[in-house]
């Protein structure tokens, strides 16, 4: 069972300042790679909630009769970069 407060107690021991984002995120999460997975699904719904909003916008432009490629060339990169995070999130590599 990982614990994140020893874990944290044992960097700031380590560490004389600041302690690095990633190593602060690997002791939390217990792995740099379930902190990779924690982050991108994050940043996946982050996209979802954009893409929604987005798919509300084009509704509400078809219905003024207003063009809408602009708007549906955004939802796409929206959605690319769901599909790319929430892959992330379910196999996670670490960084090299």
């Amino acid at each position: 069972m990982h614990d994140p407060l020893s874990a944290r107690a044992a960097l700031e021991r380590r560490f004389d300042g600041p302690i690095p984002p990633e190593t602060a995120a690997a002791a939390r999460f217990g792995s740099s790679a379930a902190a990779l997975a924690a982050r991108a699904a994050g940043e996946a719904h982050f996209f979802t909630t954009l893409a929604r909003g987005h798919i509300r916008t084009i509704r509400e432009a078809r219905a003024a009769r207003r063009p809408t490629a602009r708007l549906r060339a955004t939802l796409a990169l929206y959605l690319a970069e769901r599909r790319r995070l929430r892959a992330l999130a379910r196999n996670p590599a670490p960084p090299c």
